[in-house]
């Protein structure tokens, strides 16, 4: 009995002690940007300014993402052009001011994410690197992590007609993120 009860304990307790915890996105210290090629000879880096998540890790592992970022908060160093990609033809940002991104599963360091601009919802597979934990000047634990990948624009409907020599298809997402234990 007694090897019994210690065999479980061995091989349970652990387990038990693995239970994820949940984290919000400190915005003072994490980026969205993203990079796409412009007339097919240099590239146009963006982010943007507002934006909130939360997440949920174990033992170093992403067990839970979602986030929600403000398309009107875009900033590509070019007011003109920051004013003219929130039109319709490209983020529409009167019909779609948020753009959202949900981890559906994870496995390994590979993660499927819902992901909606404009209304529309695509999967997307972006790799997730977690960086760990640590505790900040307040005494808060602190995870840090990246979510990098690529999509195309055009699954989502911005700037359709634009051809990809003038406006690259592919966009490069990087999404570094540091959350504070709730």
């Amino acid at each position: 009995m007694k090897k019994t009860l210690l065999a479980f304990l061995v091989g349970v307790l652990p387990f038990g002690l693995l239970v994820a915890k949940d984290y919000n996105v400190d915005i003072s210290h994490s980026q969205v940007e993203f990079k796409i090629k412009h007339l097919s000879v240099s590239n146009v880096k963006g982010s943007f300014g507002k934006f909130q998540g939360s997440l949920s890790a174990d033992n170093n592992k992403l067990s839970a993402l979602s986030g929600e970022v403000d398309i009107d908060t875009i900033n590509t160093n070019n007011k003109d052009r920051d004013d003219h990609i929130k039109d319709p033809e490209y983020f529409d940002v009167k019909k779609f001011p948020k753009a959202t991104l949900k981890l559906v599963r994870i496995s390994g360091n590979e993660g499927v994410f819902d992901l909606t601009i404009k209304g529309i919802t695509k999967q997307v597979v972006l790799e997730v690197e977690i960086f760990g934990t640590s505790k900040n000047n307040k005494g808060q634990e602190v995870i840090g992590l990246s979510l990098s990948g690529k999509i195309n624009r055009k699954d989502f409907g911005i700037a359709a007609n634009t051809p990809s020599v003038a406006l690259g298809e592919e966009v490069a997402l990087l999404i570094e993120i540091e959350g504070i234990e709730k």
